[in-house]
């Protein structure tokens, strides 16, 4: 198996994680010096710098805002896999009291050095409906 093949796999295990609501083990394949960027400018938009900053800042509050109701459904649609990272288009489900439910595909961009997700940046297809539902 070469490299863009491990990451590949790699990306959809991930994604097999949290797909299952496994949050540790999603969390485990980050880096050490893991740092993540989420676009637009709801609350959750920002820069990350490591697993434990994205955790308390953004998945913790976000799945208590949706009380468990933030869901990714399906594998990842692999764009492009190389030596040095995974592309993909996730779909993810999210529901919130007083909001409605709202279903996203998100583009997200993957660098991977030695087996761990080294930076994660975000981008929601519809980036304004997202920030409207987070604020």
């Amino acid at each position: 198996m070469n490299l863009a093949e491990k990451n590949r796999k790699l990306i959809n295990d991930y994604f097999y994680a949290w797909s299952q609501g496994d949050v540790a083990t999603g969390e485990s394949f980050w880096a050490d010096d893991f740092v993540a960027y989420q676009a637009g400018h709801s609350k959750f938009a920002g820069q990350f710098h490591g697993g434990k900053d994205l955790h308390e800042r953004w998945v913790k509050p976000l799945l208590e805002m949706c009380d468990g109701r933030w869901v990714v459904l399906e594998a990842p649609q692999i764009i492009l896999s190389g030596d040095d990272g995974v592309v993909v288009i996730a779909t993810e489900s999210m529901e919130r009291d007083g909001k409605e439910k709202i279903v996203t595909k998100k583009l997200v961009v993957y660098t991977i050095e030695n087996e761990k997700i080294k930076t994660c940046r975000m981008y929601d297809g519809d980036q304004g409906a997202i920030d409207d539902f987070w604020n």
